[in-house]
């Protein structure tokens, strides 16, 4: 006789099975194929690609003879941690000022993301900017965008550093961090929707309490948002990490695609990927083990 728990597991099985069988055959054979052509010569023939192995050719190719890959590597690297704790921290702000109460919310909420959802990709693609430069600069009279916006950063910077507000190093920081403020913008969408999740998954009683204990709202902000949130931060963290190694303007994945597809080089393109990828789970645990400490300090 089939118990009532055996048939839950059969359901179960039941619904997961369109997700095992993608996995399988969708993802496990590819990777399984790519890690094949990584460590083989490719051959690309009439009867398919016939590959022969070679050991870590490709990976010594990689590292060692094709220079620019290992550049646009470590410039991903650099650009993902320029933007990661701005990201997170803008994220985090904006949620909690769209977390107030005020007339119209809704409409400013709505407002603040339909570019971030519908038109982020096509105004990604399709830089009005530089179209705009294009069309005005044969006038002689029109200085792009970015040279002005150069200007005013090392302006902002030599500003901050002279009035003794911020060291050298934080003060240029914060300086460029003005200049990539559209990617940011861009760039904080999902993260946005996640801190606004959690908080408002906070119980207002919660606040109700604080205050008849006399907390401040600063208080209250810190005693209760921010733990209540913390553990939202490795999750946002983690989520900008792999949208920035995998994002379409990623100049390493591209690097990838065009030596595999343009110049047929399928080897040496699987053997970039998977270094690339070991690049990312390294860095992913490495963040994931350092948040892990301060998520538990606030959940305890």
């Amino acid at each position: 006789m089939i118990t009532l728990s055996r048939k839950k597991a059969r359901y179960g099985w039941l619904f997961v099975l369109p997700l095992c069988f993608g996995l399988i055959f969708q993802f496990g054979i590819p990777v399984l194929r790519s890690i094949q052509f990584a460590f083989s010569s490719v051959q690309v023939t009439e009867n398919g690609m016939i590959p022969t192995f070679s050991g870590l050719s490709n990976f010594y190719t990689a590292l060692m003879v094709n220079t620019t890959f290992r550049e646009k590597a470590v410039q991903s690297l650099l650009n993902m941690l320029l933007n990661l704790p701005l990201i997170t921290v803008f994220s985090f702000f904006a949620a909690s000022l769209l977390n107030q109460r005020f007339k119209g919310r809704f409409l400013v909420r709505t407002l603040f993301f339909l570019p971030l959802v519908l038109a982020a990709p096509a105004l990604m693609n399709f830089d009005a900017g530089d179209a705009l430069q294009s069309m005005m600069g044969a006038s002689g009279n029109f200085k792009s965008s970015q040279s002005l916006t150069g200007i005013e950063s090392v302006n902002l910077a030599q500003w901050l550093i002279s009035s003794g507000v911020l060291p050298q190093t934080i003060a240029e920081y914060l300086a460029g961090a003005a200049d990539r403020i559209y990617d940011i913008i861009i760039l904080s969408g999902v993260q946005i929707l996640i801190f606004l999740a959690a908080l408002q998954s906070i119980p207002p009683a919660m606040y109700e309490v604080a205050a008849i204990e006399g907390a401040s709202a600063w208080e209250s902000y810190w005693r209760i948002t921010f733990p209540m949130t913390c553990p939202m931060i490795l999750t946002c963290m983690v989520f900008t990490i792999i949208d920035s190694f995998t994002g379409a303007n990623n100049t390493t994945l591209t690097m990838i695609e065009d030596t595999a597809f343009n110049n047929f080089n399928f080897g040496l393109s699987a053997a970039m990927s998977w270094i690339y990828t070991v690049l990312i789970l390294l860095l992913l645990g490495l963040v994931v083990l350092m948040m892990r400490k301060v998520v538990k300090k606030y959940e305890n």
